[in-house]
């Protein structure tokens, strides 16, 4: 049983050693052995200064310096060992917990997969149901189907953001880079969602500051993180609000800002807000996972995002900071 624990405890070590892409035990030695230079040049310098004689080594003083180094390459030791022992079980718990989190996102994923299917096939049956190509339906019925299909929906988007995020995660996702137009891209997703900013009364509108405003990324997943900003923002915005997007270049690279007139975040939140699953409002709908995808779209990008005030009472700014060239540095 020993043996066992011991060897998970080693995968455990080694997935950790992994995600760091560096032996953290080599700085730390290194950084051992320079903090130990300090007392053993001060010794060193005493002994030079004020008592440098090979007098020192013979008698009762001898036996005392003899036994000071004993004690203090003694202290060493066991210093060192003491420190190595805190930064083992640091790592260790830091490996399970990054294990436990894989094997749960291995999980959602296995699920996700097995249900897509299933969710498809009830969307094209539950359609054919709805359109009449079984039979007559009264508007009754079509009622009815049309709230299972906004379900059915839902659910299908669920899956697919939980089977996105597991790819980003788990490093299988392949960059399809090319120039791309950042403005049109901003109209697109502003267009995409007009009908839903229409039924809340929420004004849209997009900036565009600069020229040359190009970028060289993946187009689909740019646009999805544009497309999940703005979607928040709409959501959290109460009617009648606003929301901007614009779209400007800053020293080499392009900056995107979405600003709503939703309640601002609170500074502790606005960290928090870009984990999984995490929502301001239990009752707001979503899966939770849209500024997760976002955060980890932009950082695949080697960019950068954060939220912070867009102004002193009310109103939220998020913001993307992009290179504008990817070629050399997108895997």
């Amino acid at each position: 049983m020993r043996g066992k624990k011991a060897d998970e405890t080693g995968r455990d070590l080694d997935l950790v050693l992994q995600e760091l892409k560096e032996n953290p035990y080599k700085k730390f030695n290194i950084a051992f052995a320079l903090m130990s230079v300090i007392p053993f040049l001060v010794f060193v310098y005493i002994l030079a200064a004020r008592l440098f004689t090979f007098d020192i080594f013979c008698g009762d003083i001898g036996v005392i310096v003899f036994i000071s180094m004993i004690v203090s390459f003694l202290g060493f030791l066991a210093g060192y060992g003491i420190l190595k022992s805190v930064m083992n079980k640091v790592i260790y718990y830091a490996a399970k917990a990054k294990s436990s989190d894989h094997a749960k996102s291995e999980f959602v994923a296995l699920v996700s997969h097995e249900l897509k299917n299933p969710i498809a096939t009830i969307k094209m049956n539950l359609s054919n149901l709805r359109d009449g190509l079984l039979g007559d339906v009264n508007e009754k019925q079509k009622r009815a189907m049309g709230l299972v299909q906004n379900i059915i929906d839902r659910m299908a988007y669920l899956i697919n953001d939980l089977l996105d995020l597991h790819k980003i995660e788990s490093g299988f996702v392949e960059m399809r880079r090319r120039l791309c137009n950042i403005p049109e891209i901003m109209e697109r997703q502003i267009k995409e969602l007009e009908q839903l900013a229409n039924r809340r009364s929420i004004k849209v509108t997009g900036f565009v500051s600069g020229t040359d405003l190009f970028l060289w990324a993946d187009e689909d997943r740019l646009s999805r993180v544009i497309n999940n900003l703005l979607g928040n923002a709409i959501k959290y915005t109460s009617e009648a609000g606003s929301v901007k997007v614009k779209v400007s270049r800053s020293d080499g690279f392009i900056r995107i800002e979405v600003e709503d007139t939703a309640p601002t975040i609170p500074p502790d939140n606005r960290e928090k807000i870009f984990d999984k699953f995490k929502r301001l409002e239990s009752k707001a709908e979503g899966t939770g996972l849209g500024l997760a995808i976002a955060r980890n779209i932009v950082e695949l990008h080697k960019g950068k995002i954060w939220a912070e005030a867009a102004g002193s009472e009310t109103g939220n700014k998020f913001i993307v900071i992009l290179p504008s060239d990817l070629r050399s540095k997108t895997r």
